[in-house]
C-alpha cells in the first residue's frame, strides 16, 4: 500500500498495483518521464538493488559468483566483465621491490579502516573512529591529495606533518591545499611548513571581502580508481581533527563517483579561479601582508598594486565595445554598471588594450579622465596603476594635487570643477585630438553645463562614460553624447555571482490594494498622481509596518530607503513611519542641498533608518551601509528599478545581505513583472512562471527569493496575462498608428527578438494576423514563414553582412567562395534539400532569388531587418578559423549542428544531413574531429550524475568526457592522446543545453582548436583540452 507522500521510484509490477490501488481510493498519483540524462544511473540503481536482494538471498558463494556471471553473459559481457576468482578480492598492485620490503619487515600498505567501497559518516567526539587519523592512513595510499580548508592550523599541520613528508618524498605525487586569509586564522607557520613540502602547491585566497570560503574537504585521488573524499565541517585544526563536534561525510567513487566526480571539478574550478593565487607569486611576505590586513582590517599605507584579473562579466563588456567599434563605427560609448561591479577596471583594461593597438605613434596614448569628486579619481588613478603595472603612471589635479611638468597632462586625472577652472587658460588652448582616449566617469553628471565645454572641445579617438544611472531624475538623456546608444551593460547576477556586490533576499509582501484599474494607467506606466493617491493611505501604512516588524531582524536599527510613488508619497510615508516609532525622514527635490547632504551622512551613520526618497537617490548617490532597500510602489521602468535595488548592493564592512521588502499589489494588467524578476536570475531565457511558481534556483549564489502566498498569485496572474503568446504579439503590432519596425517593436516592448519567433511564427506572419498586410498563402511562404527564424541565432558579422548584401540585390551571393554561405543560407530559408520542395525544378540560386519576388517582398524586408537587428546587437567579434582550419567556421561563432556540416561542405542543395550524429564527428578530408558538447545533458536544470561529464575549467582549458568505448588501449582513444604528435586538428562546438527557455534548439557556439594536455581513465576517458584561444566569458563560471 503506497503511503501519501513523495516519491521518485521505478514504476514495476508491484508498484503499478499499489498505484491503481491508490487511485482506486481516490489518490492521485503523478507520474513523470525519466530524464534521459539520469536515467543509466536510475536504472542502474534500480538493477543494483534487485541483484543484491537476489543475492542475499544466496547462501553459497559459488552460487552467488555464478548468477552475476549469468547475468554479464545475458547482455553479452563475457569477456571483460565476467568474474574469474569467484572467492577472493583484488586488493594490491605492487612493485616486487615493494613486495620484497615489505615481506622482511613484516609490514603492509596502510589502509582506511572504512575501506574503499562503503561511504560513512564520522560525527567526532564519540565517533568510533577518529578523523584525523583515519586521514593519515588515507595519506599513505593515495598518489594525489587535495585539500581545500577556510584555513589552516599549525595544530592540525602537525598531525599529518608526518606523513605527508612521506606521501611527497614518493615520486608521481602531487599535494595540492586552497585556503584563505579570512579573519587572519591561518597561521603563518602552517603554510610555510606545507609550502616546504616537494610536489606542493599552494593557493589562497586573499580577496576575503568579495569571496568566504567556508568549504572543507580532503580528496583522495588513487590511480587505482579508488578515490575518497571527505566533506564536511573540519578545518585543518587539531580540534576540528581529533575531539571537536565536527560532522564529516566520507564517500568512495565506488558507492558516490557522481560526489566524488563533482568535489575534484570543483576544486578544479577553484584551484584555476584568478580569485585564488599561488602562494609562490607573492610569497610569505604578502602572506603576512594580507594576514594583518584581514585580522585588523587595515589598508597599506603605501601603494601596493592591487593584482586584477578580467572576471567574464568585465572581460563580456569589452568585448562588446571591440565590436561596438569594429562593427558598428560607434567610438563615443557608454558603459552602464552598477557601483561596486569594476567600471574603472574595464576603462583601465580597455585603456591598456587601445595602447597596444597605438604602434608607430611613438608615445603613450594620452588620456584624460575626469570625475566629480576627489575620491574617486584617487581611487581610479591607483586602479590604473595596477593594471598597468606602473606605479608612476598618471598625475592627479584635484585639491592640492596639480601637474608639475608638461608631460604630467599628457595622463590626466582630473575633477570636472578643476577643468573648467582651467578650460581658458589651458584646456581650450590644447588640440582638440590632443587627448587620445577620455574617460567621464559618473556620467550622469555629463548632462550638467560643466561637462558641455569638454564635450565640445576634445574629439578624442576613444570616449568612454561610465555610470550606474543611466536615468535621470530631470528626464535629460545621457545617450546622445555617446553614440546615441548604451554600449554595454553589466547584469547584475553575474556581479552578484562574482561576489562583487552584497547578496540580496528578496522578499515579495502581499499588498491587498487594488492597482488594476485602467484609471491608473497611461500607455507604458501608471499615472503617479493616481497611484499616489491609491497609495497614501493609512491601513497600508499600518501593513507596511507589520511586515518591517515580521521580517527584519532589527526594525529599529536597520538603514533602510523606501522608494516612493511621488513627493506626496514620500512624506506620507516618513509620517507614518514617524508615528509608529521609526525614526524616518522623507527626501525629495524640494530638499536643500546642504539638508540632502546632512541626510544622506545620517543614514550612512545610522542616525536616520528610513528615508523615505523618489528618483533623487538613482543618480550616483552611493551609501554602501544600505542593507535595506522598500519598494512601496510598483516601478515600470526595469532601468530604474535595477539602479533602485542597486543602492543597497554594495559592499560593506559587517554587511553580509541586502533585505528587500516589495510590497506585491494585484497590479494593471500591462505591468511587467516578468522582466524585474528575469533581471535577476542568471539565466534570464528560462521559463520566468516556472520559477516563480516551484521556487528560483537560477539565482545568483547567496541570493533569495521569497514570495507571500498571495503575492505570488498576484504575480504568476499577471505574468499569466503578459505572456507574448500569438494574440498578445497582435494585440501589441495593433496597438501601434504606425506599423513599427521589428527593432522598434523590440526595443519599444522590452522583449528578446525569440519572442516573435517562437513555433512557426515570424513577423511578416504576425502582421498579416494583424491584418496591417497581406499577402498569398502558398508552399513558399509557409516555408519561409518558419525559415526567418533560423535567422536569428547568427552571430557572424560575415554571414550577416552576406546576407544584407543579397537583400541589397547584389549577385556577389553566387561567387564560388561565397558557395558555402549561399547554402548555409538557401537551408535557413528553406530547411529541406531542394528536391524535397516546391522548388526542385529551380536551381539554389534560383530559389534564392524568389526572395527579390515582388510577391515575397514582405519576407525580404522582415530578413533586412533581423540582419539589422542582429548587427546592432553582437556581443563579441568573431574570426575566422582559417581554410586551413574549416572554411567559414569562425572562432566564438553561432551554429546548428547542420549549418556547420553545410560551412564543411558535407550539406549541399542536393544532400541533407539527417539522422543522430554523434558528439564526435570526423572529417578526414580536413584530418579533423568534431566535438560537440552540451554542457547540461539533463532536461532539467541540474543533472547530479552527468553535472561535471564536460565543463570549462578556465578561460583556457576545458574538460571533456569521451564516448564510452573509448580507452587509452584503443584507436578511438588514441585520436585523442597521440593528437600532439600527429598534429590532427580537434575542434570544439558547445553549448549550455539542447533547449532555450522559447522551446527552440539551441545552437553551439565554436570553442575553436583544443589541444590534447592529459587523460585519466578508460570506458568513457577524461580529457583536459587546452584552447588556442580564450573560452567565451559567458562560459565562465566565477569562483
Amino acid at each position: 500500500m503506497l503511503k501519501k507522500g513523495i516519491y521518485e521510484n521505478i514504476i514495476n509490477q508491484e508498484v503499478e498495483r499499489d498505484i491503481q490501488e491508490a487511485e482506486s481510493q481516490q489518490l492521485v498519483c503523478l507520474r513523470e518521464q525519466i530524464d534521459a540524462a539520469e536515467s543509466p544511473k536510475i536504472l542502474a540503481d534500480y538493477l543494483a538493488k534487485a541483484i543484491r536482494q537476489k543475492l542475499e538471498d544466496t547462501e553459497d558463494m559459488h552460487d552467488r559468483m555464478t548468477l552475476v556471471n549469468r547475468i554479464l553473459a545475458e547482455y553479452g559481457l563475457v569477456e571483460e566483465v565476467q568474474i574469474a576468482d569467484t572467492s577472493n578480492l583484488l586488493m594490491e598492485v605492487m612493485t616486487q621491490q615493494k613486495n620484497l620490503l615489505q615481506k622482511h619487515s613484516h609490514s603492509e600498505t596502510v589502509r582506511p579502516q572504512s575501506g574503499f567501497r562503503v561511504s560513512n559518516l564520522f560525527t567526532g567526539g564519540n565517533s568510533v573512529l577518529s578523523l584525523g587519523e583515519e586521514i593519515r592512513r588515507e595519506i599513505a595510499s593515495a598518489d594525489e591529495i587535495y585539500f581545500i580548508v577556510s584555513f589552516l592550523k599549525l595544530s592540525g599541520v602537525r598531525l599529518l606533518l608526518d606523513d605527508l613528508k612521506k606521501f611527497c618524498q614518493r615520486e608521481g605525487t602531487r599535494l595540492r591545499i586552497i585556503t584563505t586569509t579570512y579573519c587572519g586564522a591561518t597561521e603563518t607557520k602552517a603554510v610555510q611548513q606545507l609550502a616546504e613540502l616537494p610536489h606542493t602547491e599552494i593557493h589562497i585566497s586573499y580577496q576575503t571581502d568579495i569571496e568566504r570560503l567556508h568549504a572543507k574537504a580532503y580528496i583522495f585521488v588513487r590511480n587505482s580508481g579508488m578515490h575518497t573524499a571527505y566533506i564536511g565541517s573540519s578545518n585543518l585544526s587539531k580540534s576540528a581533527q581529533t575531539d571537536g563536534l565536527e560532522w564529516n561525510m566520507r564517500v568512495t567513487s565506488v558507492e558516490n563517483p557522481h560526489i566524488i566526480k563533482t568535489a575534484l571539478a570543483t576544486f578544479d574550478l577553484y584551484w584555476n579561479s584568478p580569485n585564488f593565487e599561488d602562494f609562490r607569486l607573492g610569497g610569505i611576505e604578502k602572506f603576512q601582508q594580507e594576514l594583518h590586513r584581514n585580522t585588523f582590517k587595515g589598508k597599506p599605507d603605501t601603494f601596493v598594486y592591487q593584482r586584477y584579473s578580467l572576471l567574464p562579466h568585465q572581460k563580456q563588456i569589452l568585448d562588446k565595445l571591440k565590436v561596438e567599434r569594429e562593427e558598428c563605427g560607434n567610438f563615443r560609448n557608454l558603459v552602464v554598471a552598477a557601483t561596486g561591479t569594476g567600471k574603472t577596471v574595464i576603462s583601465a583594461f580597455d585603456y591598456q588594450s587601445f595602447c597596444q593597438q597605438q604602434t608607430g605613434v611613438g608615445r603613450t596614448s594620452r588620456i584624460l579622465f575626469t570625475a566629480h569628486r576627489e575620491e574617486i579619481l584617487r581611487q581610479s588613478l591607483h586602479t590604473y596603476r595596477s593594471v598597468l603595472q606602473d606605479a608612476n603612471f598618471g598625475t592627479l589635479w584635484v585639491g592640492n594635487e596639480d601637474p608639475q611638468t608638461e608631460a604630467d597632462y599628457a595622463h590626466l586625472f582630473v575633477s570636472i570643477s578643476m577643468f573648467n577652472s582651467r578650460f581658458e587658460a589651458l584646456f581650450s588652448q590644447l588640440p582638440a585630438d590632443y587627448y587620445d582616449y577620455i574617460v567621464i566617469d559618473e556620467a550622469h553628471h555629463s548632462q550638467a553645463d560643466s561637462y558641455r565645454k569638454l564635450f565640445s572641445h576634445f574629439h578624442p579617438q576613444l570616449l568612454i562614460g561610465l555610470t550606474a544611472t543611466p536615468e535621470r531624475m530631470d528626464g535629460k538623456d545621457l545617450r546622445p553624447d555617446f553614440g546615441g546608444r548604451i554600449s554595454a551593460e553589466i547584469r547584475l547576477p553575474q556581479a552578484l555571482q562574482a561576489g562583487l556586490l552584497t547578496p540580496f533576499q528578496y522578499l515579495c509582501v502581499t499588498d491587498d490594494t487594488d492597482l488594476t484599474d485602467d484609471s491608473l494607467w497611461n500607455g507604458q506606466r501608471y499615472v503617479i498622481d493616481r497611484l499616489a493617491d491609491k497609495l497614501c493611505v493609512s491601513e497600508r501604512a499600518q501593513h507596511i509596518v507589520d511586515a518591517l516588524h515580521r521580517y527584519l531582524a532589527d526594525e529599529y536599527t536597520c538603514r533602510a530607503l523606501c522608494f516612493c510613488v511621488n513627493k506626496k508619497h514620500a512624506d506620507f510615508m516618513a509620517l507614518q513611519l514617524q508615528k509608529y516609532g521609526f525614526n524616518a525622514k522623507s527626501l525629495t527635490s524640494d530638499t536643500p542641498q546642504p539638508q540632502r547632504k546632512q541626510l544622506a551622512e545620517d543614514l550612512r551613520n545610522g542616525l536616520v533608518h528610513y528615508l523615505c526618497v523618489v528618483d533623487i537617490f538613482n543618480e550616483g548617490v552611493d551609501i554602501p551601509e544600505v542593507d535595506t532597500v522598500l519598494f512601496l510602489r510598483p516601478t515600470d521602468s526595469l532601468t530604474i528599478f535595477l539602479q533602485q535595488l542597486g543602492r543597497g548592493l554594495r559592499l560593506s564592512p559587517g554587511k553580509t545581505e541586502l533585505t528587500v521588502l516589495d510590497f506585491v499589489a494585484q497590479a494593471h494588467k500591462k505591468y511587467d513583472f516578468a522582466s524585474k524578476f528575469r533581471a535577476l536570475t542568471l539565466r534570464p531565457e528560462k521559463n520566468i512562471a516556472q520559477q516563480i511558481a516551484n521556487g528560483f534556483t537560477l539565482l545568483p549564489t547567496g541570493c533569495s527569493i521569497i514570495m507571500e502566498k498571495q503575492a505570488r498569485q498576484y504575480i504568476l496572474e499577471n505574468i499569466q496575462q503578459a505572456i507574448y503568446n500569438k494574440n498578445r504579439l497582435v494585440k501589441e503590432i495593433n496597438s501601434y498608428t504606425t506599423l513599427p519596425t521589428l527593432t522598434q517593436f523590440l526595443e519599444n516592448n522590452g522583449q528578446d527578438i525569440r519572442v516573435v519567433y517562437v513555433g512557426n511564427n515570424c513577423w511578416t506572419s504576425l502582421k498579416r494576423a494583424a491584418g496591417r498586410i497581406s499577402y498569398t498563402d502558398d508552399a513558399i511562404t509557409r516555408r519561409l514563414e518558419k525559415g526567418m527564424g533560423n535567422l536569428i541565432h547568427h552571430n557572424t558579422a560575415s554571414y550577416l553582412h552576406f546576407v544584407a548584401d543579397f537583400l541589397s540585390g547584389s549577385k556577389r551571393y553566387m561567387d564560388e567562395d561565397k558557395r558555402l554561405y549561399a547554402t548555409m543560407l538557401y537551408y535557413n530559408l528553406y530547411q529541406e534539400r531542394i528536391d524535397k520542395t516546391e522548388l526542385k525544378e529551380m536551381g539554389m540560386y534560383q530559389a534564392l532569388a524568389l526572395l527579390h519576388d515582388d510577391r515575397y517582398r514582405y519576407f525580404k524586408q522582415e530578413a533586412a531587418e533581423i540582419v539589422s537587428y542582429l548587427l546592432s546587437h553582437l556581443e563579441i567579434t568573431t574570426t575566422p578559423l582559417g581554410p586551413e582550419v574549416l572554411p567559414c567556421i569562425e572562432l566564438y561563432g553561432c551554429y546548428t549542428r547542420e549549418e556547420i556540416f553545410t560551412l564543411v561542405g558535407r550539406q549541399t542543395e542536393e544532400k541533407r544531413m539527417s539522422g543522430s550524429v554523434s558528439g564526435v564527428f570526423n572529417l578526414p578530408e580536413y584530418d579533423a574531429t568534431l566535438l560537440f558538447v552540451t554542457l547540461n545533458k539533463s532536461d532539467k536544470d541540474f543533472s547530479p550524475s552527468t553535472q561535471y561529464d564536460d565543463y570549462v575549467i578556465n578561460k583556457d582549458y576545458f574538460h571533456w568526457q569521451s564516448k564510452n568505448t573509448d580507452s587509452h588501449h584503443n584507436r578511438g582513444g588514441r585520436i585523442y592522446t597521440e593528437q600532439p604528435q600527429r598534429h590532427n586538428k580537434i575542434v570544439l562546438f558547445v553549448r549550455e543545453e539542447k533547449k532555450d527557455g522559447f522551446g527552440n534548439t539551441c545552437p553551439f557556439h565554436c570553442f575553436g582548436l583544443v589541444d590534447y594536455v592529459s587523460s585519466h581513465g578508460d570506458f568513457p576517458m577524461n580529457i583536459t583540452w587546452k584552447l588556442e584561444k580564450p573560452v567565451m566569458p559567458q562560459y565562465l563560471k566565477v569562483v
